[in-house]
């Protein structure tokens, strides 16, 4: 979204940054970030409102910075009577943890667009690369360097080789909104952080039962199947591989040994079980119908990845690129929190 930062109130794109500047500023926003150790909520929404406008316009902080300075039209737009320099901003964002962003970020979407609990849900999961951006090039970083950096060679099969870590997101179908951020070193297999995904959303109250959670044949595994239905009480639509058998899965899909433990609970056990394979079953027999649905994923990753810069990031330590990426996200879940969340709308930011 290159864009030189001359603001008129009748810019899409200012019109957009204000709503989200409106979200950030919030009373019920600052009260969250306090909550989550934050003791200068002002020098928090002021760096994160900069951040945003850089990430938004593909430009650096730096330049954010002088357009302030230069703009008082623009520092009104930020509400903001006292600019921070970049030096200020990246050491005061430096203090906290990736995990800190994590929880706000979670937090304030949340609460900004909560989830409708009645009925069944749907919620897709995808994972990307994200790459640091080393010009290996020019310099070659040997394992031991990288070690020391607690950073390593990764391996995509639709990225190639890539020094960085692996980003998994889980949007809410309807809303296309994220609802879980998980950041992985290096690039493990999808197959083993199925149980880490399924546990985040189990303990944050994402799920709940006969909910349907779709993933890619990544996460292609019999086990994940029946891990997914008698430990966390959802259907996983997992898209199967062309060596999947439907009579094997049906043979793996038995009642789990805890059902019979209680007795007064046995017959409801039983019960959801049956319901739950049953309908996994229809899904598995039905899955090419549910791609257009997970696209809807792909085209979120496009506006991080295209829209706002996340396909190479220009951070050299674990964290710095950790917290670059959860406020990426961040931000694409504020705009399709505000309605940019239909197929059109999201390619159409990506591409702007």
């Amino acid at each position: 979204m290159k864009h030189c930062l001359n603001y008129s109130k009748e810019d899409p794109n200012y019109i957009l940054l204000e709503k989200i500047f409106k979200i950030i500023g919030s009373r019920k926003s600052r009260t969250i970030i306090a909550s989550k150790g934050v003791k200068n909520t002002n020098m928090m929404i002021k760096s994160i409102k900069i951040l945003f406008t850089a990430m938004f316009f593909n430009t650096t902080i730096e330049f954010v910075v002088s357009e302030l300075e230069r703009d008082k039209k623009l520092q009104k737009f930020f509400q903001i009577n006292e600019v921070p320099s970049a030096l200020q901003i990246s050491e005061f964002i430096s203090r906290f943890q990736p995990d800190t962003f994590v929880k706000i970020t979670n937090s304030i979407l949340m609460q900004t667009k909560p989830i409708k609990r009645r009925g069944k849900r749907t919620f897709i999961v995808d994972a990307t690369p994200v790459d640091l951006d080393y010009n290996t090039k020019r310099k070659h970083r040997s394992k031991k360097y990288l070690k020391k950096q607690n950073l390593k060679w990764s391996y995509a099969s639709s990225y190639g080789y890539y020094i960085g870590f692996k980003a998994t997101i889980v949007i809410e179908h309807e809303s296309a909104m994220p609802v879980a951020i998980l950041i992985h070193s290096g690039a493990p297999h999808d197959t083993k952080i199925f149980n880490e995904i399924m546990e985040n959303l189990r303990k944050r109250r994402i799920i709940r039962k006969k909910d349907t959670i779709i993933f890619d044949r990544g996460y292609y595994k019999y086990e994940n199947y029946q891990i997914g239905i008698s430990k966390y009480k959802i259907v996983p639509l997992i898209f199967p591989k062309e060596k999947f058998k439907l009579q094997k899965l049906k043979d793996k899909l038995t009642y789990p040994l805890r059902v019979f433990k209680n007795k007064k609970t046995e017959i409801k056990a039983k019960k959801l079980y049956k319901t739950l394979t049953k309908i996994l079953i229809q899904k598995i027999m039905n899955w090419k119908r549910y791609k257009p649905i997970r696209g809807k994923i792909e085209d979120f990753f496009k506006l991080c990845k295209s829209g706002l810069n996340l396909k190479k990031i220009h951070k050299y330590t674990p964290k710095s690129a950790e917290k670059t990426t959860i406020l990426i996200v961040f931000l694409a879940g504020l705009i399709t929190t505000l309605g940019y969340n239909s197929k059109t709308a999201l390619q159409k930011l990506s591409e702007t």
